[in-house]
């Protein structure tokens, strides 16, 4: 009781000098203690307790039968029809389900502020070149395929190295100097006035490419009934007044996001920072009920379920959500002041019994699944006391379990092919994760207009991610072996060897081979014809009367 107790107060905030401010808030991070039983692996019995009325600490009485009267029509099974809207509805390519969550209009207000902060990072012998909307698409697609090939964390000289071992595509689209210079000068607000913004909005700094982001997520699919909200923590050590630690994910310290995650298609629905106290608001409290409730906003009155764990779920919460036409499944921390003493752990309760309770259409279970163990669901979807017959479970239990897990499964898609490498801004870091969430919801949107596709193949994600790597690379691969004249032979090579031969050879290359050629074949007069073949050049000699540029083309 007392680490339950200690996990909903706030702790200290501390000064750390080498990653700046950073928050250790119990209050805002969910706990495993009471819902990360396994509740799928037991042996059960069914005993239970009865008596007529149970009542709270806080004057709330549930009682032992069900009453019937209270069950209104967002309690039903609602079947709600899941798919595409008018946004995503007429794609017609891989790439266009991608930039349905990242438009070129969004992009756009990232080249203005990128190109400010560029020309004012050149120096006066450099040669000035604003970023264009090719290199930013060839920019977000290397990330991706590095993404897909586990070298998001490789140093960019092993990538652009002369080697057998490593990959054409990164040489053949840009050079490493120019993706440097891109990474140093990528920005998403306006920085003369980033200050003043910040005095009321810790999120300043990438605030406005995010919300485009966000309003695209919810534009561009339809939930199905179920939702699942809990949070990510996106790895991150730099200084950011609002990173968090959390000792009992992988990556430890990170900035959290509330997500709010579709249960059948996993496709990201709605997600925000959390970012601790702004600084013009006071001490925060029921961070847990806000962030559902700000999370839901767009899908009050549509009779949907929602998932979640012990940190948000309260009865105040689930009668707040049954107003606005939406039920509730979580799990209940044992301090709640609604719970009845009764349905706390006991040694005196039998390994697999259930204690149910309902009032005013809620219903709330204590199942034993170990000695002098009890787990406690709130439930404003469910109105009976129903056991599955073959687990001995209640029913409750088992629609958690089948609902509960969609945002982990998120985090496992974007830990397999992330494309965050290694950063010191924070910003640019939300900027890497935008990029991962997006091509997962891309993928799923491409799916449910083309549910033929590669169906067979088990390795889909693989497939899309190159397929959508190289869409946003093949503007840059294509404009560069028709424009650069002075390339040398290994990005030559690696041009034709992922399909983009060079349209015309340079004189001055062949200079030494024609002198060469001439001296081997006794001719004083020479022409060269050349054939690109995987990336090398055939020379033919013939005897002609003279030697022009013109053959070269």
């Amino acid at each position: 009781m007392t680490s339950s107790i200690l996990e909903e107060n706030d702790c200290d905030y501390f000064d750390d000098e080498n990653s700046g401010s950073e928050t250790e808030d119990h209050e805002s991070q969910t706990s495993d203690d009471d819902d990360e039983i396994d509740l799928e692996n037991l042996k059960l019995n069914d005993n239970s307790t009865w008596q007529s009325l149970y009542n709270s600490k806080s004057g709330m009485t549930w009682s032992v039968n069900p009453n019937y009267s209270t069950k209104t029509n967002y309690s039903n099974n609602n079947i709600i029809q899941a798919g595409l809207t008018e946004v995503t509805a007429n794609i017609s390519s891989i790439e266009d389900a991608f930039l349905s969550f990242m438009p070129e209009k969004m992009l756009e207000k990232i080249l203005l502020y990128s190109n400010i902060e560029y020309s004012q990072s050149v120096t006066s012998t450099e040669k000035s070149k604003e970023m264009t909307m090719i290199e930013l698409k060839a920019f977000i697609g290397l990330l991706l395929l590095a993404g897909l090939l586990g070298k998001s964390r490789t140093d960019l000289q092993c990538l652009w190295r002369r080697s057998s071992l490593e990959f054409p595509i990164f040489k053949a689209t840009i050079s490493r100097s120019r993706f440097q210079k891109i990474i140093a000068c990528l920005r998403f607000d306006y920085k003369k006035t980033r200050e003043e913004r910040k005095k009321t909005d810790k999120f300043a700094a990438i605030h406005e490419v995010w919300s485009y982001f966000q309003d695209n997520m919810q534009k561009c699919y339809t939930p199905g009934s179920n939702i699942t909200i809990d949070e990510q923590l996106l790895g991150f050590r730099g200084k950011c007044p609002f990173r968090q630690y959390m000792p009992k994910k992988p990556d430890k310290y990170g900035l959290k996001f509330w997500l709010c995650v579709d249960v059948d298609s996993h496709y990201v629905f709605n997600a925000f920072p959390y970012l601790g106290r702004q600084p013009t608001e006071k001490r925060q409290t029921q961070i847990g009920a806000r962030v559902v409730l700000e999370l839901l906003k767009p899908l009050y009155g549509s009779s949907r379920n929602v998932t979640m764990d012990n940190f948000f779920t309260s009865v105040p919460l689930a009668k707040e959500l049954q107003a606005k036409n939406l039920s509730l499944i979580g799990t209940l921390r044992k301090n709640k002041p609604e719970i009845p003493i009764e349905f706390q752990s006991s040694k005196n309760r039998e390994v697999g019994s259930s204690l149910f309770g309902f009032q005013d259409g809620l219903t709330i279970v204590s199942f034993v699944p170990k000695y002098n163990k009890a787990v406690l669901l709130l439930s404003s979807k469910h109105h009976d006391s129903q056991v599955d017959n073959q687990t001995g479970k209640p029913i409750i239990i088992l629609d958690y379990n089948k609902t509960k897990g969609a945002v982990d499964t998120i985090d496992q898609l974007c830990h397999k092919y992330t494309v965050k490498r290694s950063t010191k801004r924070w910003p640019l870091c939300i900027f890497f994760g935008m990029i991962d969430i997006a091509a997962i919801n891309a993928m799923i949107v491409w799916k449910t207009k083309n549910p033929q596709w590669n169906q067979n193949i088990k390795h889909k994600r693989r497939l899309f991610l190159e397929e959508l790597g190289m869409a946003l690379v093949s503007y840059q691969l294509d404009f560069r072996s028709k424009n650069s004249k002075f390339l040398n032979t290994d990005i030559q090579n690696a041009l034709a060897i992922v399909g983009y031969p060079l349209h015309f050879v340079r004189l001055d290359r062949f200079s030494s081979e024609k002198s060469q050629l001439a001296t081997n074949s006794g001719c004083s007069k020479l022409t060269l014809s050349t054939t690109v073949w995987d990336g090398a050049k055939i020379i033919n000699t013939k005897n002609c009367s003279s030697l022009s540029f013109d053959h070269f083309r």
